[in-house]
């Protein structure tokens, strides 16, 4: 991993900057990009997760759902972003992951208010820096 960045709470970043200060997957657009077996940051948009960042509805595609378990296996805290616009995500510091669930009745009134019917799993943040 490269060294990071003095990142700013509430400050925004490109796409480019994030992959090129965290690494991973640059191309692919991921919301837990990773290098090697290793989640890097998290990126999520409020669109598709309105409880961002304490509450990430995962979404049943594969890699979507791997992405997660890898995660939740690695445990600990990554830095979080939530998109504001195109190439525009705003940093909101560093967040710990409590909780990963498959299981529906930790989701399914969520993924119902955010008018989601590809929800899978849900992963549970706290912020502990920023």
């Amino acid at each position: 991993m490269s060294p990071k960045a003095n990142l700013q709470v509430g400050q925004t970043y490109t796409h480019d900057f994030i992959c090129k200060t965290f690494g991973g997957d640059a191309k692919g657009g991921s919301y837990l990009p990773q290098s090697a077996q290793t989640i890097l940051c998290g990126c999520f948009t409020t669109a598709l997760n309105p409880e961002a960042p304490e509450c990430i509805l995962v979404g049943n595609g594969p890699k979507i759902i791997a992405k997660a378990e890898k995660l939740a296996a690695q445990g600990g805290a990554i830095p979080v972003f939530l998109k504001a616009g195109t190439n525009q995500w705003v940093y909101r510091g560093k967040f710990e992951l409590q909780s990963f669930s498959k299981n529906p009745d930790d989701f399914e009134a969520k993924a119902v208010a955010a008018d989601r019917n590809d929800v899978a799993a849900v992963l549970f943040f706290r912020r502990i820096e920023g």
